[in-house]
């Protein structure tokens, strides 16, 4: 199979890193999503906030969820909020199937901000 993620920076707000991520995100193409958010994480100066656009990740395994989960936690520990936009139906699935939909600030597209309940 031949599988591609592309992670793109977007424009954002003043204080804000916003990643798209498109393709499939799994064991052969987490590092490039995981170097992505490490970047977007720790490139001076520091965000308020680390949005991920999920509107076009096809595809999202385990690993790309770890990946997602690792990040927030690092950007919980600076103090930087973190959050997803714009889930597919089948990351919507996965987050709900592993419970991290409990964790993770979701915003549907076209939605106001969701926060993660506590």
């Amino acid at each position: 199979m031949d599988a591609e993620l592309r992670v793109m920076r977007s424009p954002a707000p003043a204080g804000e890193r916003r990643l798209a991520v498109a393709g499939q995100a799994d064991m052969e193409t987490v590092r490039v999503l995981e170097d992505a958010l490490d970047a977007a994480l720790g490139d001076p100066p520091r965000p308020t906030a680390v949005v991920v656009d999920c509107s076009a990740l096809a595809f999202c395994t385990s690993a790309g969820l770890d990946a997602l989960l690792r990040a927030r936690l690092a950007a919980t520990a600076v103090g930087t909020a973190f959050r997803l936009v714009a889930p597919t139906p089948q990351m919507v699935r996965l987050l709900r199937v592993t419970e991290a939909d409990t964790v993770f600030a979701v915003e549907p597209a076209g939605e106001p901000p969701m926060k993660a309940p506590r």
